[in-house]
C-alpha cells in the first residue's frame, strides 16, 4: 500500500479547500507554514490572509489560511 506524503496531502486539500494551521492538524501536519514553504518551493502558487479563530481559553487567536490559486498546479 502507497503511503502519501505530508506534503502531497496538503497539496490534495488545497485543490478542495482552503487551510489554517488547527485545520492542517487534523490531517496531519504540525507544522503548516513550513509544508507552504516547501509547496511554495517547489512551484506552486498559495496565497494567504490573517484570519481569527476561537482559542481554548475563551479568547481569539489570529492565524494564516492558505488557499491554492485556482488554475495553479
Amino acid at each position: 500500500m502507497a503511503t502519501i506524503t505530508k506534503k502531497a496531502a496538503i497539496l490534495a486539500a488545497l485543490h478542495k479547500r482552503s487551510l489554517n494551521r488547527f485545520e492542517a492538524e487534523r490531517i496531519g501536519d504540525h507544522c503548516l507554514h513550513s509544508t507552504i514553504s516547501e509547496l511554495r518551493n517547489d512551484g506552486h502558487s498559495i496565497t494567504s490572509s490573517w484570519e481569527t479563530v476561537p482559542n481554548r481559553f475563551d479568547g481569539e487567536t489570529r492565524v494564516k489560511r492558505y488557499f491554492l490559486l485556482r488554475g495553479a498546479r
